[in-house]
């Protein structure tokens, strides 16, 4: 991990651990970790070429197979590392496409995966060819040799999956549509529950509407939305793609379909765990908020849950509701979805701001 705020005593840590959580969840076993303070990245290898050499010697003398990295590097730097490295290298946008890739069950979540994969390999296949091709040109008097057809071929593949996919996603996201109107058409509040994983929100879910879906302690356990209606009082609500901290907008994006159920909720409940140390859930509020905000999602129209209520004591219950409401100016309710406890509130508070915001208008077909 590069950090670059020298200053930075306490917020690096949580972020270091959460990658962490994330690379187990992947599979992986982690050897050994790696910092740097460093105020500027080195522009073609990240980290400083002692910090290189040192990683290097620890690869060697561990028989490390994988370098996960907690930044995320431009193609250059992840072909230049494994240069280095002599072993494949990850950086978090690849650590958390991994775990993508053992919850994808459904069609359409792997098409979305599938997308957001090749948009990240594109450029550094163009990288590491090119770079195989240079080495390969002084031997060569002129004209293209068979690496260089080859690499031309292999970039055409790759952009001709891109496009199939991406015409897939596309019919499934105008069906999507298609269904979301009609909610539109019963004319009951549609609600998005989203949050960083493990915070309760499929289980705040089952809880809301009587479903039974698979609660897990696994990151991304829900990548494709579920829709189920309450009858007493009505209303609509969509369990979504979880957020991770510094969970990266360019990947969150390749997930529009989530993102259209998000866009088209009329209240959206961010949740929170409430047993987090401040810090941390301070930042998971943040980084949540920033993919929100990316999306679209108007802030007037959130409600900040705070979930586990009945695991946390009252002096550290108050000071998380003290700062969601005085940092974010954000409307909160505290349940426990495990006791079902205030469950009523919530409801109350969904239906209140519904009616003072109204409904949204319904997607584009």
């Amino acid at each position: 991990m590069l950090q670059k705020n020298v200053h930075d005593h306490v917020e690096w840590p949580l972020r270091l651990e959460a990658f962490l959580q994330l690379v187990e969840a992947a599979g992986f076993e982690v050897i050994e970790t790696v910092l740097q303070t460093r105020i500027r990245t080195h522009g073609g290898m990240v980290f400083g070429r002692g910090k290189v050499a040192e990683i290097a010697t620890l690869v060697a003398m561990e028989k490390i197979d994988v370098v996960a990295i907690y930044n995320v590097l431009t193609s250059m730097q992840k072909y230049n590392l494994q240069q280095q490295f002599g072993v494949p290298v990850l950086d978090r946008y690849e650590v958390v496409l991994r775990v993508f890739e053992q919850e994808a069950r459904d069609r359409v979540s792997q098409l979305q995966l599938d997308l957001a994969r090749l948009q990240k390999s594109f450029p550094y296949i163009k990288v590491s060819e090119s770079e195989r091709l240079l080495k390969e040109r002084p031997a060569r008097r002129g004209g293209r040799g068979p690496g260089e057809y080859a690499y031309h071929a292999q970039l055409q593949q790759v952009r001709k999956r891109i496009a199939k996919v991406t015409k897939e996603l596309a019919r499934h996201r105008r069906e999507h549509r298609q269904r979301m109107r009609k909610r539109y058409e019963l004319g009951v509040p549609m609600v998005c529950l989203v949050g960083c994983y493990n915070a309760g929100k499929t289980s705040l879910f089952n809880a809301l509407t009587g479903a039974e879906k698979e609660v897990s302690d696994r990151p991304f356990t829900t990548l494709a939305s579920k829709w189920s209606m309450t009858v007493n009082p009505e209303i609509f609500f969509a369990d979504t793609i979880g957020f991770a901290l510094d969970l990266d907008p360019e990947l969150i994006s390749a997930f529009q379909l989530n993102l259209d159920d998000m866009r088209a909720s009329d209240v959206v409940l961010l949740v929170v765990d409430a047993t987090d140390l401040l810090q941390l859930l301070k930042m998971k509020l943040e980084s949540s908020l920033d993919i929100l905000r990316a999306t679209g999602i108007d802030e007037a129209r959130i409600i900040v849950v705070l979930n586990k209520v009945d695991s946390v004591d009252a002096e550290h219950l108050e000071e998380v509701t003290s700062l969601v409401n005085e940092r974010f100016g954000l409307p909160t309710v505290k349940v426990s979805a495990k006791t079902e406890w205030n469950l009523d509130l919530l409801t109350e508070q969904i239906r209140g701001l519904y009616s003072q915001m109204g409904a949204l208008s319904p997607p584009a077909p």
